[in-house]
C-alpha cells in the first residue's frame, strides 16, 4: 500500500487510517521555506551518532548538529505548528515532545529495519513517532518510510510541510535514497494517554462531539457525549 497526498489544494486536512494519521499542511509554504534556508546553512553530523545499539549498524543518514542556532530555530517553527493544530492536539494528545532531528539522505543513504527506543531523552516514553516531510518527493526517487503493519507494509512518502503520525510499536525503515536528497524533520512524543486504541477511541468522539455541536442536538444527549469523553480522558490519562 502506497500512501501520498497528490491534491495540493487541500488546506489542513487529515487522514486517519487505523492508527495511522497524516496531517496536510501541517508546516505553512513561508515555514517550509525558512526552515529550507535554515537547513541549507547548517553544520550536518554522522546520523549514527544519535542511534542506539543495533539501530547504528542500519542507518546512514546526516543530521543538523542539535546545538546550533539553525536547529533551534527549525524546531521552535515546528513547535509553534504543532501547537496551533487542532488535529494533531487532539488526536495525539501530546504530553512532551522530544527535539526534532532533522535529517538529510542523499543517494545511497537509507535507515534499514529498526524499532524505535520505548525511551528516550529526558526519560520521555516513545509512544508516538513523527515524520514531518521538508521537501516534495518529486525531489528524489526511494526515501520512502515503510512500516510494517498486521496489513502488510505501508509506504509514506508525502508532500513538503505533511507530517506522518504512528505508533512507535512499529517495525520501520527508510528505504535507500536513489536520486536527489530526502529532508525530513523526525521526532517522538510522550501522549497523556499510553495506548494506541484509547487514543484512537478518544479521538473519533471528540470528532463526532464537534460535528454536532452547531447541528440540531438534544442538548442533554449532547452533555452526555461530552461527559463520557471527559471521564474517558480522566480514566486513561497517566
Amino acid at each position: 500500500m502506497n500512501s501520498s497526498h497528490t491534491d495540493a489544494d487541500q488546506k489542513n486536512t487529515c487522514i486517519l487510517n487505523g492508527t495511522y494519521l497524516s496531517i496536510r499542511n501541517l508546516l505553512s509554504d513561508s515555514e517550509v521555506r525558512d526552515i529550507h534556508i535554515l537547513f541549507k546553512s547548517g553544520a550536518f553530523d554522522d546520523g549514527r551518532l544519535t542511534a542506539h545499539s543495533a539501530a547504528k549498524e542500519v542507518k546512514s543518514n546526516l543530521q543538523l548538529n542539535h546545538q546550533t542556532q539553525e536547529h533551534a530555530a527549525i524546531q521552535q517553527i515546528i513547535l509553534a505548528a504543532l501547537n496551533r493544530n487542532p488535529v494533531f492536539r487532539n488526536a495525539i494528545l501530546p504530553q512532551s515532545i522530544h527535539p526534532f532531528i532533522i535529517s538529510n539522505y542523499k543517494p545511497g543513504m537509507h535507515y534499514g529495519w529498526h524499532v524505535d527506543s520505548p525511551v528516550m531523552g529526558n526519560m520521555i516514553r516513545t509512544d508516538v513517532a513523527l515524520t514531518i516531510f521538508l521537501n516534495d518527493p518529486e525531489e528524489y526517487d526511494g526515501g520512502e518510510l515503510e512500516l510494517q503493519t498486521a496489513n502488510g507494509n505501508v509506504l509514506y512518502k508525502l508532500n513538503k510541510g505533511d507530517v506522518i503520525c504512528y505508533p512507535c510499536t512499529q517495525v520501520h525503515r527508510v528505504r535507500e535514497v536513489a536520486r536527489g536528497e530526502r529532508n525530513v524533520a523526525v521526532s517522538w512524543v510522550q501522549s497523556l494517554v499510553k495506548e494506541t486504541v484509547h487514543r484512537k477511541m478518544l479521538f473519533e468522539i471528540f470528532q463526532i462531539t464537534e460535528n454536532l455541536r452547531n447541528k440540531a442536538l438534544n442538548e442533554e444527549e449532547y452533555l452526555l457525549l461530552q461527559q463520557h469523553y471527559s471521564n474517558l480522558l480522566r480514566m486513561w490519562a497517566n
